[in-house]
């Protein structure tokens, strides 16, 4: 390979020679333009503020769910999707006064 591109620098005339240095920094530029693709200054918000603040939890969690693919291992999607956990757990399993987590069995 290598001594193919010698070869062809040798005996290619400047023309040449800049179409192709223009071919490889246009890929060169096109492939970096979509590496950061997400939102460049999105805050990021802490799993305790989704939990105190259920609509912008709603809402991150739908834009989660659209766009799977691109967002859904985001720190800010994984942070509502905790909030969701946390919450629907506690709302499922009682309140911390009465200090448990999990219902007793019946057949003991």
């Amino acid at each position: 390979m290598a001594k193919m591109v010698i070869d062809f620098l040798k005996a290619a005339t400047m023309k040449d020679k800049t179409i192709v240095v223009s071919a490889a920094a246009g890929a060169l530029f096109i492939t970096l333009a979509g590496c950061d693709s997400r939102k460049a200054h999105e805050e990021v918000r802490p799993v305790d503020w989704y939990e105190s603040n259920p609509a912008e939890r709603t809402a991150k969690l739908d834009e989660c769910r659209a766009s799977a693919g691109k967002l859904d291992a985001t720190p800010n999607c994984v942070n509502a999707s905790r909030a969701e956990n946390n919450v629907k757990a506690a709302a499922k399993w009682g309140t911390e006064k009465e200090g448990v987590r999990t219902p007793a069995t019946i057949n003991d």
